[in-house]
């Protein structure tokens, strides 16, 4: 009688159709809720990263004005090597020209070598490596020979930086700005893989330097042009640390030079944001505002795109 008992309990019936469509019907619902919270998380995790990759840097740079009076770590580019000008020859005619990722970052990729050698840019030769990553980098080339003249393959691809590398960084832009999309072996090149960094100092301040009316007599002279706005630099970090931005992802250049109400979805898929390191060295992920361009009455602080209520990126007392 026990036997039967049992026999009869463990011989249930199996599930109908009905019932594993309806599980099936609650497993897709689940998923459907939790893969945006995941996607969301892994987005805001990667955003912390870059934060803190920012904050890095700017408060390398700090220390690097410390350490030079008040000089920002922003350097042209001399033919014939990367570092500060030759002392004896400050206004030498080998000055040719300067770009955004000059000051830290690891080597350049071969584009550079083979189609624009002044800005093939050895990790070297970048001045907040040795802040950063003292280990990695040797004492800046000032021996007069090109820089990418001593630069290895294995140094353009092997050498690793993760301070500089955005997670979203996917695709760079700076071979033919900002349109060209450099390829490698059939892929797309992040900023990282070209030229050494995704994080870049921001230059608006230069298109304003060189529209000003109280520099026109030197505006042929673009040394003296790029040293006047070192020295704007220096006075704007003494009245606005908290809102000027000295770098930032090529997200931030690429959205605000854009027509207004343009929409630029950049590698985090976030419409018209960017990560924007600031002078007194603090990080923020922010919107940025399209609409830039070169105003007709000289003042750059009217366009809302580069002078608001979140951040500048230029001199708001220059005119």
């Amino acid at each position: 009688m026990m036997l039967n008992n049992l026999r009869r309990a463990g011989g249930g019936r199996g599930f109908t159709l009905i019932e594993l469509l309806v599980v099936i019907a609650i497993i897709a619902v689940l998923i459907g809720v939790l893969l945006p919270a995941i996607s969301k998380s892994r987005k805001s995790a990667r955003q912390t990263i870059s934060l803190s990759n920012i904050r890095s840097i700017a408060q390398a740079g700090a220390v690097y004005q410390s350490d030079t009076n008040g000089q920002m770590p922003m350097q042209p580019t001399w033919s014939g090597h990367f570092g500060p000008p030759n002392p004896r020859t400050p206004d030498s005619p080998s000055l040719a020209g300067w770009c955004t990722w000059s000051s830290w970052g690891k080597t350049t990729s071969v584009w550079w070598l083979q189609n624009a050698q002044v800005f093939d840019i050895r990790a070297n030769d970048r001045m907040l490596n040795r802040y950063l990553y003292p280990d990695l980098v040797d004492k800046p080339n000032t021996t007069g020979v090109a820089s990418y003249a001593q630069s290895t393959a294995a140094e353009r691809t092997n050498l690793s930086m993760p301070v500089f590398k955005d997670p979203s960084d996917q695709i760079g832009h700076q071979q033919a700005w900002p349109g060209n999309n450099p390829l490698f072996q059939g892929r797309a090149l992040s900023c990282y893989d070209d030229v050494g960094t995704s994080y870049q100092w921001q230059a608006k301040w230069w298109d304003q330097v060189m529209a000003d009316p109280q520099l026109a007599g030197v505006r042929g002279n673009w040394r003296l042009l790029f040293e006047a706005g070192m020295r704007r630099f220096r006075i704007a970090d003494s009245f606005v640390p908290s809102r000027l931005v000295w770098l930032n992802d090529e997200w931030a250049d690429i959205t605000m030079n854009r027509p207004a109400g343009t929409a630029v979805k950049n590698g985090y898929d976030d419409i018209n944001k960017s990560v924007m390191g600031f002078m007194d060295a603090h990080a923020a992920y922010l919107p940025v505002i399209t609409g830039g361009g070169t105003p007709t009455n000289g003042d750059f602080n009217s366009i809302e795109a580069y002078n608001n209520s979140k951040y500048t990126v230029i001199f708001p007392y220059a005119r």
